[in-house]
């Protein structure tokens, strides 16, 4: 279940009239990619809730990994009131990893999550409430949290657990700063994180979470700028008629 302390605070400042922010992972839709299997990328982590036998299944797929201090061998405790307890067995699909470690990542700006979706057909989907991942800075000692708080998302089959791509989660430009000026030095922090799925919409194989660098809202080496907001934007647009009137007066 999502936090009802985000989806309140965003209804909020709708219902005023006031800009939400932006939510701290962006959806967007990538390129179909093959070749996306365990042990083939950063699988941060993966679950399954099929009511499998000998499982922990209650209906809710659910699962996280967090930094113990040994990157290869995490905890599954959640954060950010996920409920856990469907990680699959096995070190190959759940792992911390430096960031110094991602192919590609030149700033904490350009981090990226990917979804994929494993259930049986391409017809076929799961219904994703949650999701985050987080930085833990070595030097700090202290854990940043990204997540998504936009609507549920029914994310379709991309063809298998070998075949990703479509379902990416990116930071938005002000997260990507954010980002950026918590991990200054990728060798010095760790990322985690955690999925869920709604009661009922998962079957067949496991679902993944994989780690990666993306190009995107704030994902730029520079680590993005600020989105001005609407109304920022509306005074800069009324300045500019106010100086073409005034151009156009005559002259006294």
């Amino acid at each position: 279940m999502k936090s009802t302390i985000l989806k309140v605070a965003l209804t909020t400042a709708i219902l005023t009239g006031a800009s939400p922010a932006f939510a701290d992972l962006i959806y967007a839709d990538g390129t179909t990619v093959k070749g996306t299997g365990l042990g083939a990328v950063q699988t941060v982590v993966t679950v399954q809730d099929n009511n499998r036998k000998g499982g922990t299944d209650n209906g809710t797929e659910s699962g996280c990994v967090t930094y113990s201090g040994i990157l290869a061998n995490p905890t599954y405790a959640c954060q950010m009131s996920l409920q856990g307890g469907d990680n699959t067995a096995g070190s190959a699909g759940n792992n911390t990893y430096l960031l110094s470690s991602i192919a590609g990542l030149t700033s904490a700006a350009q981090l990226g999550l990917v979804v994929n979706v494993s259930e049986g057909a391409p017809t076929n989907d799961a219904t994703l409430t949650d999701l985050y991942l987080s930085l833990y800075n070595m030097t700090l000692g202290t854990t940043k949290y990204f997540a998504y708080t936009g609507p549920d998302l029914v994310l379709k089959d991309t063809d298998g657990v070998g075949v990703s791509g479509k379902h990416t989660f990116i930071l938005d430009s002000t997260q990507a700063l954010a980002a950026k000026a918590f991990c200054p030095v990728l060798s010095n922090c760790v990322v985690a994180g955690g999925i869920q799925f709604a009661f009922g919409t998962t079957q067949a194989t496991p679902e993944t979470m994989y780690i990666g660098a993306f190009k995107g809202e704030g994902g730029g080496d520079s680590g993005g700028g600020e989105a001005p907001e609407p109304a920022s934007i509306a005074l800069f647009g009324a300045g500019l008629l106010a100086l073409r009137g005034m151009r156009r007066q005559p002259k006294k």
